[in-house]
């Protein structure tokens, strides 16, 4: 029996997913995150899994973790002292950047300080010109005496980003093979190996990130992978990439910066199976946990990838899923401002110590909070009964700091919470739907994480979306997302011209040069030729534009019809973007991109039977409070529920993982992959209708 684990940790709980090779049932467990070492949460939740399926550590074939690691050391600011080294005259790129405001007309808006500090730059009297020339090489004995100084510094990751180096890495490649002799226990990062592309400023940030995270993540990786190997198990360690690809630890230690959303693109994945198994082709993600919200999109059946992001101010580019992050999560913290009004987030009580309702000594109100005191979330325990629940505490903490300053009820306040909680997620969700040319209306809303399903309703209401679809394991479906991914490798080389002057043999030599490089790359791991795939775009923009768009070729050859084709395609994808373009204008090739898949056998989709005919009674009922009015509410066990179901609102569905609440006016069915489909129920309107005009 062949097993597959896959492990997400998260800012509150950490998401274990089991599933058989062979039949495609999945076990699930959610664990308690360990902050101070996020290996421990890992380890007990794995522990756990396998006490309750009683399995044989021997039968996992495959152990693939989303790790947040990089992404915490980032935000915390808690990475290694890190030195750059540069041409001379680029020393303070990161400190220039683009120029750009962070907030047009915020007066007091300021940068975030650079991760290396200007005291920590060096610069090396070296030089390659725009043609990739060496017109200055590098003197051994400057780089010896830096050695030195590096050693009194006490630097424990050094960063090399030499100018115009993606053209010719002969400098950088030859200054790490000096450092490297000097320095061996230092961590050593190329530009040209991260990102070889132009661009001075992201470049030089991308590689930062990457050298300033490093020794952290190989710290963490290496002893976690100790970890699992003293449990004997047999899988090699894989980690999630933030483009929703798999790598191997020691990919991952080279290149942490590919991490930084690596849980988060888990969901995105699975969120692309649910659309190829359902038919619903276009969806808004919402993953919502303990402490944030991801939302993504996907058109068409597709996800959406970008190479341009930023973690804080710092721009990353390299290939990942296009999503948004914001502060909006079930243990976001609310609080009256200093104009009297409700705010929530961006603050959260985290795993320690937790909304106030957990009972581990929090203090603040928070969105959590204001559920259990709405009856949403079950006010006896959740977790199966694991974590108890203290609503009466959450009352008073609520009435404290909130509905008394505000001169309401706790119920009021509650409710308030999660009104602002709802508007803060759906103005993030805006950004990756409407402000990139997308109709909400034309999406349904597919909702996971632990809290995502809890808010879902009033969401969609707000978006306009067609329905919403809750897939079978909420709370866990970043962890189960992983176990759909294939290996994946991106790679990038810089081709600048006018695109009416290409050189088409030279283009296509270079993309032979990148698939060669990947197959290396997919051999090495274990791949044979009939199992990888490639996929091939250029990057493109209007003459003297800063910024382009990926645009994917046909095929793996550039010739003057798919040259063409690529053409049209980035005038209809810049009047999506930009809301106009210009037909008669030339475009440049800026860079040629490569991505290699391989194909990793996907564990058996379960399809569920609609035979059984017998409707499943609640397990309990409930009062929750709706659009300011207690409703009497049954509470059903997702277990009980068959393919066919129907169930009109109000109703909530509680599962190990999450709570799904059914709203009044909306009604559900269980389709045959058990996704729940949550619609507008004609009924249901007609209900609150009544109780509306009731009050009157």
């Amino acid at each position: 029996m062949s097993l597959r684990i896959g492990v997400d940790t998260g800012g509150t709980f950490t998401d274990v997913a089991l599933i058989l090779e062979e039949t495609g049932e999945t076990f699930i467990t959610k664990v308690p995150s360990t902050p101070e070492n996020s290996s421990i949460g890992v380890l007990n939740g794995v522990k756990q899994i396998m006490a309750e399926t009683n399995n044989s550590y021997h039968d996992l074939s495959f152990f693939i973790h989303g790790s947040t690691v990089a992404t915490n050391t980032l935000l915390e600011k808690k990475g290694a002292k890190t030195v750059l080294l540069t041409t001379k005259g680029f020393k303070d790129v990161l400190q220039i950047g683009r120029q750009t405001r962070p907030k047009l007309y915020d007066f007091r808006a300021r940068r975030s300080e650079p991760l290396i500090p200007r005291n920590l730059r060096w610069e090396v009297e070296e030089r390659v010109n725009a043609q990739g020339e060496v017109v200055k090489p590098i003197q051994e004995q400057e780089i010896i005496g830096l050695a030195e100084e590096l050693k009194k510094v006490g630097a424990e990751s050094v960063v090399i980003c030499f100018i115009n180096s993606f053209l010719n890495p002969e400098n950088e490649i030859l200054v790490k093979q000096i450092l490297s002799k000097h320095l061996t226990d230092v961590s050593i990062t190329l530009s040209y190996e991260v990102l070889p592309e132009i661009k001075e400023y992201e470049r030089t940030s991308t590689v930062a990130v990457n050298g300033y995270v490093m020794p952290k993540m190989k710290f963490y990786l290496q002893y976690l992978e100790k970890e699992l190997k003293t449990l004997e198990i047999s899988s090699d360690l894989y980690i999630m990439q933030s483009n929703g690809g798999v790598i191997s630890t020691d990919k991952a230690v080279e290149m942490p910066v590919r991490t930084v959303l690596s849980g988060p693109a888990g969901g995105v994945i699975a969120a692309g199976n649910v659309a190829d198994m359902t038919g619903h082709g276009n969806l808004i993600t919402i993953d919502m946990g303990g402490t944030s919200l991801d939302t993504a999109l996907i058109a068409n059946g597709k996800p959406q990838y970008t190479t341009t992001s930023k973690i804080e101010d710092y721009p990353i580019h390299v290939p990942m899923v296009e999503m948004h992050t914001i502060g909006s999560g079930g243990g976001s913290i609310a609080w009256i401002d200093s104009g009297g009004a409700l705010r929530v987030g961006p603050h959260s009580a985290g795993a320690d110590p937790g909304p106030v309702c957990y009972g581990k000594g929090g203090t603040e109100p928070t969105v959590s909070d204001a559920n259990v005191i709405l009856g949403r979330i079950n006010p006896d325990s959740i977790l199966g009964g694991r974590m108890k629940m203290d609503i009466e505490r959450a009352r008073e903490v609520i009435q404290e700091k909130i509905a008394n300053p505000l001169g309401i009820t706790v119920e009021e306040a509650a409710e308030g919470i999660l009104k602002v909680v709802n508007a803060n997620m759906v103005r993030g969700i805006r950004v990756i739907s409407v402000e990139k040319g997308h109709d909400s209306r034309d999406f349904s809303l597919l909702a996971f994480g632990g809290a995502g399903p809890l808010h879902a309703g009033d969401i969609a209401n707000e978006l306009g979306c067609k329905n919403i679809i809750i897939p079978p394991n909420p709370g866990i479906m970043c962890a189960t997302g992983m176990l759909m991914a294939d290996v994946r490798h991106d790679y990038v080389q810089s081709l600048i011209s006018v695109i009416s002057a290409l050189q088409l043999d030279d283009a296509n030599k270079r993309i032979m040069e990148l698939k060669n490089q990947a197959f290396t790359d997919l051999t090495r791991e274990g791949f044979h030729s009939e199992i990888i795939d490639y996929n091939v775009s250029l990057d493109l923009r209007y003459r003297n534009q800063a910024y382009e768009l990926n645009i994917p070729l046909s095929g793996m050859v550039v010739n003057e019809g798919a040259l063409q084709q690529a053409i049209k395609d980035f005038h209809i994808t810049h009047e999506k973007v930009y809301g106009f373009n210009r037909l008669e204008e030339d475009l440049e090739v800026v860079n040629i991109r490569l991505i290699a898949f391989g194909r990793i056998n996907k564990p058996k989709q379960q399809e569920l039977s609609g035979s059984v005919h017998q409707n499943p009674l609640p397990i309990a009922e409930r009062d929750v409070f709706f659009q300011g009015d207690f409703y009497p509410t049954a509470v059903y066990q997702r277990e009980d529920l068959h393919v066919g179901f129907v169930l009109h609102g109000p109703a909530i569905i509680e599962q190990l993982d999450s709570t799904i609440v059914i709203h009044p006016n909306q009604q559900i069915q269980v389709d045959e992959y058990n996704n729940l489909l949550i619609q507008n129920s004609t009924q249901g309107m007609k209900e609150v209708m009544k109780r509306e005009t009731a009050k009157y």
